[in-house]
């Protein structure tokens, strides 16, 4: 059953990585494009920090910070997944570890992360918040593990 959760996490880490390649390829730096649903649109923006740039005058920080995280997650990840059992869990880790690894190789190779997709809001401050599909997968994953932890 752990090779469904492998697949899953390296279509997931594909997915996104496809995306972020494709947009750095096909757009200008701080362009933007509409999307189909209304409202959502994409856009080519590099992200230097952790959320919302945090931190993006750091570059070293960000790097090793991001290196030793995915480090931790590996290791969790080798721990749950070797027993049986805990589908949620094994679930929730999937999608934060596939997002994790994402945005860590983004830092790690790239210097920055892509982030690609934002929606047009009247608060221009939330209107300039742009994300790509790893943000998504780690905030899927954090919800499923606190769903699951949060009972106990």
């Amino acid at each position: 059953m752990n090779k469904y959760f492998v697949g899953l996490f390296l279509a997931l880490t594909a997915v996104d990585m496809g995306m972020k390649q494709y947009v750095e390829e096909s757009f200008e730096k701080g362009e933007k494009r509409e999307m189909i649903v209304p409202k959502f649109e994409f856009r080519r923006v590099h992200n230097r920090g952790f959320f919302l740039n945090a931190l993006d005058k750091y570059p070293a920080v960000i790097k090793s910070v991001s290196a030793i995280l995915g480090v931790v997650i590996a290791v969790l990840d080798y721990q749950l997944f070797t027993k049986r059992g805990r589908w949620g869990t094994k679930l929730g880790m999937t999608f934060l570890s596939a997002g994790a690894f994402s945005n860590t190789f983004d830092r790690i190779v790239r210097g920055y992360v892509v982030d690609y997709f934002g929606i047009r809001y009247k608060n221009s401050k939330l209107s300039k918040t742009t994300a790509n599909l790893a943000d998504l997968y780690v905030l899927i994953g954090s919800v499923v593990l606190a769903l699951i932890y949060g009972k106990k």
